[in-house]
This record gives C-alpha cells, sequence and structure tokens, in this order.
C-alpha cells in the first residue's frame, strides 16, 4: 500500500473512530438527542414484523431492486415533529410516500402500525411512540419527539437545464438579487468530494417577472459559471452538502442512492464526508445504496442488507461490502463465494487454490467475513438469494457440511498451523536470524491473530511479506492436505 494509500485509509479511521466515540451509548444523548434507535414496520408494501436498529450515526441499507430499502427510509423520515421553534419547515408524514389510487389500492394492510424506539438521557431505556391507522387518519405523530428531518430523494437536484427554471426561459432578462456566500470549510470539503479545486463557490439569488430562485454558482481555474453548465454530480453534491451543513444540528436525513453520478473517488470521499459532518453536527444519516465503495468505507455496524423473498422481508446487520456486491452482481463477478473468518485464512486459502488448480481461482470469490457465526450467517444468505455459496472455516471450528461449511485442515487456527509447523519455523529462523519461538513466548501471544505482525515487528519487514512466506513454505510441506478442499470448492463451483 503506497504512503497516499495508507494516509487515506488513516484518515478514514480516524474518523471513524472518532464518530464511535461520541455515539458510545454513555456519550449518545448528550451528543445526538433522540436519536431514532430502532423501527418495527408491520404492514406497509408486504412488509411485516420487520426490526430495523440503528447501530451508528449512519446506516447504510443496501439490497436488489424492490427488496424496500426506499420504503424503510421513508417510513424513518416521519419519526419526528415539526420543532416548535421552526418557521419554515414542514415535516412528512406516511401518506405523503404511500399514495392510494386505482393502481395502488392497498400499499397499506388496514392494520399498519409503526413503532418508532428513540435513545432517552438513561441507560438502556428507550421511549416507545407507536404510530397506528384508525380508520383513514393516522394517530401517534403527537406523542414523537421534536427533530428536523429531511428527504433528500432523486429529485433534491434536477439540473435547471431539465426542468426549464426560471434562470433558463429568462435568462436573458434575470435580476441578480441577494448572495448567499458558502463558509470556505464547506468549499473545500465539496472540492475535496469532487477531486476539483474550486476558487469560490456561492449561492446567487435571481429574479424574474416577480419569480425568485437562487442557483449555484462556482469559480474554479479563473472561470466562472453556474449550476447550468455543471455536471449532474457536481450540482448534486453541491445541493446535498448544502443541505447537510445548513439543516440545524441533530437533524434526521434520508439519502437515496447518493453515488448517482459520482465516480467512485466521490464516492468514497462522499463517505467520509457524511462521518465527519455527523461529527461536527450530530445528526442522523440513512442512505440507500448500490456502492461497494460506499459501503467499504463504512463500519460494519452502519451496514445492512435488506432481503425480499418468498419468505418475505428481512433485514441482515453487519454486512460486508464484498458480500454485498457479490449479492448485487447477481452472479455475474464470480461464480462461487467463499465465506472465510479473516484475511489469513483468506490468503492461505488463496495460495492452496493456486497450487492445486490455479484456474479455478478466477472462478471463486473469497470473503472475509468475520468468526464462525459470522460465516455461517453469511453463507446462509448468499445460499437463501439463490447464489453458490460455501463457507470454509479455522480447523478448530469443524466442518458442517450438511449446511455447506467446510474447514481448512488441521486441528488449530491457521496461524497456529502454519508458524507451529517445523519447516516454517526453520525458515524463517534462517532468514531472518531470529527465535520465533522465543518472540512467541517473550510477547506472551495469546490471539493467534497477532503472531503475524509481532514477528514482523521483531525482523524490522511487513506483515504481508511474513505471511506469504509462512504460507508459501507451510503448502510446500503440507500441500496435499488441501486436496480434498479444492476438490469440495471445485465441485460447488
Amino acid at each position: 500500500m503506497n504512503v497516499k494509500c495508507m494516509q487515506r485509509f488513516t484518515t478514514m479511521s480516524d474518523i471513524r473512530k472518532r464518530l464511535e466515540a461520541k455515539f458510545k451509548e454513555g456519550n449518545r444523548y448528550s451528543n445526538f438527542g433522540p436519536f431514532l434507535s430502532s423501527l418495527n414496520i408491520n404492514g406497509f408494501r408486504g412488509i411485516n414484523n420487520l426490526d430495523v436498529n440503528f447501530k451508528f450515526p449512519i446506516t447504510a441499507i443496501s439490497g436488489l431492486n424492490g427488496a424496500g430499502k426506499s420504503t424503510l427510509g421513508q417510513l424513518a423520515v416521519c419519526a419526528y415533529k415539526k420543532p416548535s421553534t421552526s418557521i419554515d419547515y414542514k415535516r412528512q408524514y406516511i401518506k405523503d410516500f404511500f399514495p392510494v389510487s386505482p393502481a395502488d389500492p392497498s400499499p397499506i394492510s388496514s392494520s399498519a402500525k409503526l413503532l418508532f424506539k428513540y435513545q432517552t438521557d438513561r441507560r438502556g431505556i428507550s421511549r416507545e411512540v407507536t404510530v397506528t391507522r384508525a380508520r383513514s387518519a393516522w394517530s401517534g405523530y403527537k406523542r414523537q419527539p421534536e427533530r428536523c428531518c429531511f428527504y433528500i430523494g432523486f429529485t433534491v437536484y434536477i439540473p435547471k437545464v431539465e426542468r426549464r427554471d426560471l434562470s433558463i426561459y429568462g435568462g436573458k432578462s434575470l435580476t441578480l438579487t441577494d448572495k448567499r456566500e458558502i463558509d470556505k470549510v464547506v468549499q473545500s470539503k465539496l472540492a475535496r468530494i469532487l477531486g476539483q479545486k474550486y476558487d469560490a463557490v456561492h449561492f446567487q439569488g435571481i429574479s424574474h417577472k416577480r419569480k425568485e430562485s437562487e442557483i449555484g454558482i462556482a469559480s474554479r481555474y479563473g472561470y466562472s459559471y453556474s449550476e447550468n453548465n455543471m455536471g449532474f454530480g457536481e450540482g448534486k453534491v453541491l445541493y446535498t452538502v448544502d443541505k447537510l451543513e445548513n439543516a440545524p444540528e441533530q437533524s434526521l436525513f434520508v439519502i437515496e442512492e447518493p453515488e448517482t453520478s459520482l465516480h467512485e473517488s466521490a464516492q468514497y470521499e462522499f463517505a467520509k464526508y457524511l462521518m465527519d459532518v455527523c461529527f461536527r453536527r450530530h445528526h442522523q444519516i440513512i442512505l440507500s445504496t448500490h456502492s461497494s465503495v460506499i459501503l467499504n468505507a463504512l463500519p460494519s455496524q452502519a451496514r445492512k442488507l435488506v432481503i425480499r423473498d418468498s419468505y418475505g422481508v428481512r433485514i441482515h446487520n453487519s454486512i460486508s461490502a464484498s458480500q454485498a456486491r457479490s449479492l448485487l452482481s447477481s452472479g455475474h463477478a464470480r461464480s462461487l463465494d467463499i465465506c472465510v473468518e479473516d484475511s489469513f485464512a483468506k490468503n492461505l486459502l488463496i495460495e492452496a487454490i493456486r497450487l492445486k488448480n490455479r484456474e479455478l481461482l478466477k472462478s471463486v470469490s473469497i470473503h472475509e467475513i468475520g468468526d464462525k457465526d459470522a460465516v455461517r450467517e453469511a453463507t446462509k444468505i448468499l445460499r437463501r438469494t439463490g447464489k453458490k455459496a460455501i463457507a470454509v472455516r479455522d480447523a478448530d471450528m469443524g466442518e458442517d457440511k450438511d449446511n455447506h461449511i467446510y474447514s481448512l485442515p488441521g486441528n488449530n487456527p491457521p496461524e497456529r498451523e502454519v508458524y507451529d509447523t517445523e519447516e516454517v519455523k526453520l525458515f524463517i529462523e534462517s532468514k531472518y536470524d531470529v527465535d520465533i519461538g522465543w518472540i512467541l513466548e517473550r510477547e506472551d501471544i495469546q490471539d493467534h491473530h497477532r503472531i503475524t505482525d509481532v514477528i514482523a515487528e521483531e525482523v524490522e519487514s511487513q506483515p504481508e511479506v511474513i505471511r506469504s512466506l509462512a504460507i508459501d513454505k507451510y503448502l510446500d510441506v503440507v500441500g496435499d492436505k488441501f486436496d480434498d478442499l479444492v476438490k469440495a470448492i471445485q465441485e460447488n463451483a
């Protein structure tokens, strides 16, 4: 990893950690107020008795088209009543998102209800509000806490050229009115997201035949241009950042697919910006996304996968970005998904497959999932959606072939199997003039995940180098023990 990539990773990691610290249960209410902590949905667009928990200031919900992502966000944005101090703000209600017509006679069941739970200043105690429909009216709204909520859907920014705004049809006879400056810090964040350096950005008030509006104007490289000459992605980010920065603190935002029209670097920087704005302004953000870049940028507790099938609609928490990508690609990425526990197991399995059947690597995708339970659950999810998937757990966890779970050879976690092999020890000791047994004893290594890092630090090398050398030597010695596992992978692929 080059220095620039390492800096980006470190910065993202720092933002996550700082935001997680503010969001710890003991700090949560003082920073985020009556945060929406969970939502139970019953009777909306085929969603019944679905619990959605919010474990991070940002929640990214992924899933196939039609799974229910938008429904979750639309219901969440109805969670708060209008603040008593607000003047121009207008809250949104369930009826705003679920119109009934001859084409859609019953998007909501007659017994539909929502149970909202909110954070309170008492540890472990939630405030609960149920919203139900009594005949044609909804009851429960008045018991909700106050908060400004904003829905940033696909129409939050439509280029003025496309909607024939007054800046277009009255372009030649516009009158310029008040200028609204944008804070320099906001300008720098906009520039960081888009990878563009701006000299200045502001909103200009305009008027034509008693109609008034405003238009974004940017300057860079000595050239000034309005949003009428901006790209869609540039204009959309400008409007979204403006809303996030100028809304009252502790607002709730629901954002639909923010990756639309953004290149991958901009998606990454936008996800980083969302964590930054939540840290500074204590917003809660719920977004729907198909972007593995955005999912990967966020911590596991922020990621959710919604699945709709013959069993109904279900939520799976803490999915990996690779798991989401595999599902959303509908099998086009690879023919078989293999779930393993961590990076060491992944690298060991890759090299074992390379040794036994190099071409097989082109047909499989190996994902680091987490502990044994997470591996089992991830495999189950993938298979339920019709994908071919198996798990390969650490040797100390054993096999469960009835549930498509295989095991690495041996009796111990892969790090122990590799570094306890006498030939591997002798090889590393000879190459680096160290005593591995003494290093591990001296450092009192109880967590096998730390073995590679400790050895690398001792010999002043990179963990990736030590891991690669050890795995290669290990497979030279015991490669035949992987024959059955690689055969099983080939059969499943």
